[in-house]
This record gives C-alpha cells, sequence and structure tokens, in this order.
C-alpha cells in the first residue's frame, strides 16, 4: 500500500516538473496544436542546424504529411515513411529515400538529421514548428505557396 501511494507522488512530481520543463523549452511556441492541421505540403522556412554554418538552403526542400504517410524532398533526393500523430506527438517508423548525388548534400544531410530528431509539434500563428524530445525546435515550417 505504501509503495502505491510513494508511486503516485513520485509520478504527480515527475508529471509536474515535466510540465514546467516542456513549457519552459518551449518558450515562444503556443501548445495549441488544434487551430492548424499538420497534414498538407510544408515548405521549410527555418533550419536552425545550418545557422552560422555556410550551407545554403535548397529551395526544392518540402515536407508532406498525409493520414499515416510522411514524404517529400530533402534537397536533391526524395524521402518518405509512416507517420504517426498523437495530440501534438509525432512519430516517423519505416523511413526510406532516394540516393541521388546533388549540389545540396550539405543541407541534405542536415535537414534529414533534424527530421530524425522530431518527437513533437507545435503551432504559432500559421507555423509548423517540429521538435524534438527535449522541445527544441529542429524545423520550422510554413505552409506551400505551391499547394
Amino acid at each position: 500500500m505504501h509503495k502505491k501511494i510513494l508511486f503516485f507522488v513520485a509520478a504527480a512530481v515527475i508529471g509536474i516538473s515535466a510540465g514546467c520543463f516542456h513549457a519552459e523549452k518551449k518558450q515562444n511556441v503556443s501548445e495549441k496544436t488544434e487551430s492548424l492541421s499538420i497534414y498538407g505540403t510544408w515548405s521549410i522556412a527555418d533550419l536552425p542546424s545550418i545557422s552560422g554554418k555556410n550551407i545554403q538552403p535548397a529551395p526544392a526542400a518540402y515536407i508532406t504529411f498525409q493520414e499515416g504517410k510522411i514524404n517529400g524532398c530533402s534537397g536533391d533526393n526524395r524521402f518518405f515513411g509512416n507517420l504517426t500523430v498523437k495530440e501534438n506527438r509525432l512519430q516517423l517508423t519505416h523511413m526510406g529515400m532516394t540516393r541521388m548525388m546533388g549540389p545540396n548534400a550539405e543541407y541534405e544531410s542536415c535537414f534529414m538529421n533534424a527530421l530524425n530528431e522530431v518527437s513533437f509539434f507545435a503551432v504559432k500563428g500559421d507555423k509548423l514548428y517540429l521538435l524534438n524530445r527535449d522541445n527544441k525546435i529542429v524545423m520550422e515550417l510554413a505552409p506551400s505557396k505551391t499547394e
């Protein structure tokens, strides 16, 4: 009996702490995700991992989220996989990609590394933010103008 009470108290403390940590790390990103659907095609507005590096963005890079699927272009190559969305969590599985040479190799590497880190999403205005498990922004997306 005492072990059960201790477990629930510990779980509550961890939950409260995690909630504070979660909100603190997001800073300027809204937790309200229901106002904007992630489904559709998104262009890459910012890829923080290239900030301060001499890597040019790939103008053709985009991501399309569909029910149960993700695909897009990372610069020179196409990628695809399975997508699970639950609340503000994203799970990307069975990912694959073509392997063609092109001028955007450095950008593609950063892009795919960022995509591999994605655990959550958040929305602020018309921007979609992909976050890692520490709730740090790894990619900022804007609605695609070609859709």
